[in-house]
């Protein structure tokens, strides 16, 4: 029994250890000073696994879509919420239907994080494993003109993306406590599924 119990020990350490180095590398590239994924209220939480009363149960009966971050952050989540349906064509050019997958219905897709104060992300350099987007979005501001913002998203592979703001067509446009951003500032923290596990989930 002596030599069981430490082996025991051991091996639930291991197990342990396992399990933390699998939650903090499902998004291994996440930039210094911003590692959220698999660390405080978020390392109860998994990309569909969870569902709105996971969320509520850990951040609070009014956290189902967005809620304040600890001091200086904002969260927001997503959920398959309906039926989502693809459409694509075989090499004989059939077409075929798509569907999601009823078992992840209801659960959780995204995690975004955005700063409260100003972040500048100007002097910041994405390493190679990050591919530049451009996102476009538009407002409709109170004087019936359109404010078009453009941001500047770098996205790795695993789902991982830091949206930084980039240009606004009309800077003079402002609609109601919307939030002003200068160049270079962080937008939004994304976390997603990967695009290979995201087409696992549709069924034909």
């Amino acid at each position: 029994m002596k030599l069981i119990k430490p082996f025991f020990a051991v091996l639930v350490l291991g197990i342990f250890s396992i399990c933390i180095s699998a939650q903090s590398s499902e998004y291994p590239n996440e930039l210094a000073g911003y590692q959220f994924f698999g660390s405080g209220k978020l390392k109860d939480l998994q990309l569909l696994v969870s569902s709105k009363d996971d969320v509520k149960r850990i951040f609070g009966e009014k956290c189902e879509k967005q809620c304040d971050y600890e001091t200086d952050w904002s969260i927001s989540f997503e959920y398959f919420e309906d039926i989502w349906i693809k459409e694509s064509r075989n090499a004989k050019g059939d077409k075929l239907t798509s569907s999601l997958d009823l078992k992840y219905l209801g659960k959780l897709r995204v995690i975004g994080i955005r700063p409260k104060k100003q972040i500048s992300f100007l002097s910041i350099s994405f390493p190679d494993v990050f591919k530049k987007l451009i996102i476009t979005s538009t407002t409709d501001g109170r004087s019936g003109n359109s404010r078009m913002s453009v941001n500047d998203a770098f996205q790795d592979s695993s789902g991982l993306t830091y949206e930084i703001y980039s240009r606004t067509n009309y800077d003079d446009i402002r609609t109601k406590n919307a939030r002003v951003y200068h160049k270079g500032e962080l937008v939004l923290i994304r976390y997603n599924i990967r695009e290979d596990t995201e087409k696992a989930l549709f069924v034909l």
